[in-house]
């Protein structure tokens, strides 16, 4: 594994906290989602700590990085944090800690949503958009050592040698890049949302109005056979 990440050219290349910081704001959004709760200017604040708590679990796996940053970042990024175990390991610990939602279970699997969301980016993480099969993949099974990636690549990776590395042009543009290719998702995500809301909200109406429609008239075609009768 080791030597996969050591290549003085790519070195590992990873997702910026951009794309991955929007997974977790879609965790975010699936959770208000399932609760049907309105999300107006007012009421953000209440809801702040479970976003940045998604947020943060979002780039969790990445804190391996921060440890080597300069000297063997390559070596210890994309190592066990990147895998499905310490997922579910972190996602039980934090449910036992704090539920998010009502219930263990569903807390803990909203966790993972999160923390699996960085996983899934990361497979699909490379140095040539396409299939391309330019990914460096992760131990998604550890402590089996063997790396899984996609070879569909949707994202360009960045480079983090040091500093100059990290503030390049190159990451510059794989940081513009995912910044419009996820903003654009959220936004056609977040109208296509508020349609299907509003197209609820009429449904309601309708049938409701239906229901209080006074019944006590009859029909026109029934008053004129009465009259004919008579």
């Amino acid at each position: 594994m080791l030597r996969a990440c050591v290549n003085t050219l790519t070195l590992c290349l990873m997702a910026s906290p951009i794309a991955h910081s929007f997974a977790g704001f879609w965790t975010f959004l699936c959770l208000r989602a399932y609760f049907k709760t309105r999300l107006a200017a007012h009421c953000w604040s209440q809801y702040l700590p479970q976003l940045l708590v998604l947020v943060s679990l979002a780039n969790l796996p990445d804190l391996d990085f921060l440890f080597g940053f300069g000297s063997h970042a390559n070596e210890l990024h994309r190592g066990f944090t990147h895998s499905l175990t310490i997922a579910i390991l972190i996602s039980l610990t934090l449910s036992c800690a704090w539920r998010i939602v009502p219930g263990f279970w569903r807390s803990a699997i909203l966790y993972f949503a999160a923390y699996g969301s960085h996983l899934l980016i990361d497979l699909f993480t490379g140095t040539e958009i396409g299939w391309t099969n330019s990914g460096f993949g992760i131990p998604l099974f550890w402590p089996l050592t063997k790396n899984y990636s996609s070879p569909l690549i949707l994202i360009f990776g960045v480079r983090h040698k040091d500093f100059r590395a990290l503030f390049s042009i190159d990451n510059a543009w794989s940081s513009v890049y995912e910044l419009l290719t996820f903003g654009v998702i959220t936004v056609v995500a977040s109208v296509l949302w508020k349609r299907k809301l509003k197209s609820r909200i009429l449904g309601k109406r309708k049938l409701k109005s239906r229901a209080n429609r006074p019944t006590s008239e009859a029909p026109a075609h029934l008053l004129s056979k009465l009259q004919h009768q008579k």
